[in-house]
């Protein structure tokens, strides 16, 4: 009841089409339920008449006719009408929604992304609300809103034709209420489970196709096809029981009652005409017979409907679930850049209370400098960049950046003057001067190509057609690795960071290219703070300092030559580097191999 109260809450948003269909249902369920009366008093003036021996006159008939084509009319008309502006409300409200969810989405932390998959995010944001869409506002306004207006208005022509039989049957009312709230305690479940079938498929399809090089590489096509097919089968299961529920309580059972009261009612009526004590007319037995007729219509589609209203229910569940969901706690305090000084206070951090990923971290990085993270894979290198950009916050300790706490300034404002790389570089779609400029007006075409310029772009530029204007095709598959990474290093120069964060940015390009890019970054990295976790120990070997983590802990602390004399584990990876360099013929396969080092 309470999604359900939240629903409706939503039709305030479009308060002009939902009032005015709501007024034009009224008028095309009234002109409908009017329709039987002029049948009635055609075939009483008729009967009358007949009794009388008297003709019928043309021009009544004609009047009569002429009057139930006018209400015929109105009646399709107005239903129309109310159609379509049911339809542009419930489009509009779903809109609503959607954008609502997608805007909770983006200030959500990046802890709620931590175990979530992107296809159950996605399918709760894009295919809930179509369901909601087509299974609650449209359907909702339009079908349940007529045909409880019918009903209402067939009870009240009732009692005015005849109350006994209207009182008799508003004995069905408690009844058909029984009726749907066991449908309703018997279906939730049902729906809600198929819904979250649904999101666990779409995951599961998304992960396949993102992953389909690897699934071929390792042979894993039978595996991957026998856990879709237990998915895919649980969805049938879940659905045969939604049938098999919707034909007991919906449509077998309900035709069951309809055909029995109409058979009391016969029965009535019969009896009532051989004892001789019949005190209706002909057209008075047509309209109670058509009015019990087109009562059952309206309460049976009301019913069928409920199914389509429970799988809304289930999708404003999951859907609300993301909109309730907490953001994070944010300082409206802006962050006041002004050289990029960084310090790390006595910090420590864990993604939970239980396990620390950094103990005790503390150092201090002047402006400009360039700072080296080494260390083998959880060892912290990542997590010491997320609260550098304020994704999470140590649970000890203070990042400081120009003397001020982080942690006490706006995430947005601290992350504006930070650019940063990825190992694995991420186009959108687009073209590249999008790519690059990320729909910031103030960075032009030619800010674009002298970013390109600068990280040795041009061979790339010559062989586009459109240049930068050329589009980006499923997040630039038709690129080399290395093309998307000189992209990716674009996009941050031309951000023009305070900071710069590189993390394994060269890790997946040929030695040509890195050297390209090594060129460029000594040019871009004076006069800002640099970040660089490598596995190749030849990109930080000019680094300021070089930080070794371990475990969470600072092991060793220096620059390349201080760290080399102290002969711990920074030298003992770089010795074991250049013996594999030697080994596998040169600098190219020393980087490959070590990458597995770090």
């Amino acid at each position: 009841m309470k999604t359900f109260k939240r629903l409706l809450s939503y039709l305030k948003d479009e308060p002009l089409f939902y009032g005015l269909g709501f007024v034009l249902s009224i008028i095309s369920a009234g002109s409908t339920i009017y329709t039987p009366m002029i049948g009635k008093q055609i075939i009483d003036v008729i009967s009358d008449n007949v009794k009388q021996n008297q003709p019928v006159s043309y021009e009544f008939l004609i009047q009569k006719f002429g009057w139930f084509m006018l209400v015929t009319v109105i009646s399709a008309l107005t239903s129309y009408s109310s159609f379509l502006l049911f339809a542009f409300a419930s489009n509009r409200v779903s809109k609503n929604i959607r954008d609502q969810a997608h805007e909770k989405m983006q200030q959500l932390p990046i802890s709620y992304f931590d175990d979530k998959p992107a296809g159950k995010i996605s399918a709760r944001i894009v295919n809930d609300t179509e369901v909601l869409r087509n299974s609650f506002y449209q359907n909702f306004s339009n079908q349940v809103l007529i045909n409880l207006l019918m009903v209402i208005g067939i009870y009240i022509a009732l009692f005015l034709v005849s109350p006994d039989v209207g009182l008799a049957l508003l004995l069905l009312l408690p009844f058909f209420f029984v009726w749907q709230l066991i449908y309703i305690r018997i279906a939730t479940p049902i729906n809600k489970n198929w819904r979250e079938i649904i999101s666990e498929l779409n995951s599961l399809t998304a992960e396949i196709i993102q992953g389909v090089s690897i699934v071929q590489l390792f042979h894993q096509e039978e595996k991957m096809l026998e856990e879709f097919e237990e998915k895919n089968q649980a969805w049938l299961n879940n659905r045969i029981r939604s049938i098999r529920l919707d034909g007991i309580l919906s449509w077998d059972f309900s035709t069951f009652i309809k055909n029995i009261v109409m058979f009391f009612l016969l029965l009535y009526l019969g009896t009532q005409f051989t004892s001789g004590f019949l005190g209706y007319s002909m057209g008075t037995i047509f309209i109670l017979i058509n009015y019990l007729s087109s009562l059952f219509d309206p309460i049976l589609n009301l019913v069928r409907i409920m199914p389509t209203l429970q799988q809304a229910l289930a999708s404003g569940e999951r859907v609300f679930e993301l909109l309730d969901e907490a953001i994070e706690t944010d300082s409206t305090q802006p962050l006041a850049f002004s050289n990029g000084e960084i310090t790390f206070d006595h910090v420590t951090f864990g993604y939970d209370e239980q396990n620390q990923v950094l103990k005790d971290i503390h150092f201090k990085v002047n402006p400009g400098e360039t700072v080296g993270l080494v260390g083998h894979t959880g060892s912290g290198k990542s997590s010491l960049i997320n609260l550098l950009f304020r994704f999470y916050d140590p649970q000890e300790g203070a990042i400081l950046i120009d003397n001020q706490p982080i942690a006490k300034c706006n995430r947005e404002s601290v992350r504006e003057k930070m650019g940063i790389v990825l190992q694995e570089p991420y186009l959108f779609s687009g073209t590249i001067a999008s790519n690059v400029s990320m729909q910031d007006q103030r960075i032009t075409d030619e800010m674009i190509i002298q970013a390109l310029e600068k990280v040795g772009a041009q061979p790339l530029l010559a062989k586009l057609p459109q240049g930068i204007h050329e589009e980006v095709i499923e997040k630039g598959q038709s690129l080399s690795s290395g093309e998307r990474q000189l992209i990716a290093f674009a996009r941050t120069l031309a951000k023009n960071p305070k900071i710069l964060i590189l993390d394994e940015a060269t890790s997946h390009i040929d030695t040509e290219t890195e050297a390209i890019i090594q060129n460029a970054m000594n040019v871009v990295k004076e006069g800002r703070t640099t970040f660089i976790i490598a596995h190749r120990l030849s990109t930080i070997q000019q680094a300021d300092q070089i930080l070794l983590l371990d475990q969470g802990e600072i092991k060793e602390h220096g620059t390349h030559a201080q760290l080399l004399a102290l002969d711990g584990q920074y030298a003992q990876m770089y010795r074991l580097q250049a013996k594999s360099a030697q080994g596998y013929g040169g600098k190219d396969s020393w980087s490959k191999h070590s990458k597995h080092l770090g």
